[in-house]
């Protein structure tokens, strides 16, 4: 293993020990459920310990790699259900205030369908965190970070990143003159991998890795707005089919309109700051 390879590894070693003190930190709160941003943290932690075995696995046992990222799964679909309720929920809640009489009644109607929902979600990430399997979890990525079951090879985060960087081109080019709601959802997946490629680098490319990781974290911003706007939809969509009154089916397609708006408006944006991040892209990792 050459220098710069060693410095790599403990650079990405002691990265994923933040974010595994962040986990434990965070459960405390993720347990009480007072605050969503508890579980918003834990679930942001989780991801990137996902993205780094991901993007590390090649000098480390496959394996081990395969069965860590699995678990972490496990963990983040738990985290993520009740997440996405929390998102879609604030959301509403936040819309009452600019709505008519109709709109509002379909609306309450849906924070209380969501409140059940996100009861539910919650439930289930308190199994999960009670379950043995998590406390494995922890205690073997523990383990990975004090022994790393490393194999020969070189390791290289400049590397990673400019490869992550290239799939997010190339996914990027792919799309449609009027790219799906799944299609600009798979961007913005491919956005995530290339931002936590980017921050691992940052250490090693400096400020222009920084300006890359800034601009990818408002691209992916926007495009959560845009998924958030989908998801919103698809909930409408659903309430109409079942709408009998005709003042009831107005004020959802009245609705529907809004989401629309917020969904094409998000895709505006991404058009429009997709050429500032390829540009910071191209002066980072080519």
């Amino acid at each position: 293993m050459n220098a710069d390879t060693r410095r790599d590894v403990e650079h990405v070693l002691a990265t994923m020990q933040q974010h595994l003190d962040a986990m434990r930190a965070h459960e405390p709160g993720v347990r009480s459920g007072a605050d969503p941003e508890e579980l918003h943290q834990m679930r942001t932690a989780t991801r990137r310990l996902r993205a780094i075995l991901r993007a590390v696995r090649e000098i480390l046992d496959p394996d081990e790699v395969a069965r860590l990222r699995s678990e972490l799964r496990w963990v983040g679909a738990a985290l993520g259900a009740a997440r996405d309720a929390d998102v879609q929920r604030d959301y509403l809640r936040g819309a009452l205030g600019a709505l008519t009489r109709a709109e509002t009644a379909i609306v309450e109607g849906m924070l209380e369908a969501l409140e059940r929902e996100r009861a539910r979600a919650r439930a289930g990430v308190v199994a999960a965190l009670d379950d043995p399997r998590y406390r494995g979890l922890l205690h073997d990525l523990d383990a990975l970070i004090q022994h790393p079951p490393l194999v020969p090879g070189e390791l290289s985060l400049v590397d990673i990143a400019g490869r992550q960087f290239d799939k997010l081109r190339r996914t990027v080019k792919a799309l449609p003159e009027a790219p799906s709601d799944r299609a600009l959802h798979a961007v913005r997946l491919t956005v995530k991998r290339a931002r936590y490629a980017g921050e691992l680098a940052q250490a090693v490319a400096g400020r222009r890795a920084e300006r890359f990781v800034t601009k990818a974290a408002t691209l992916q911003d926007i495009l959560g707005e845009h998924q958030d706007a989908a998801v919103a939809e698809r909930r409408l969509r659903a309430i109409l089919r079942q709408a009998r009154r005709a003042r009831a089916r107005v004020a959802v397609r009245r609705l529907l309109r809004r989401q629309r708006q917020r969904r094409l408006a998000a895709r505006a944006a991404f058009l429009e700051q997709w050429p500032k991040l390829e540009r910071r892209g191209r002066k980072a990792w080519d």
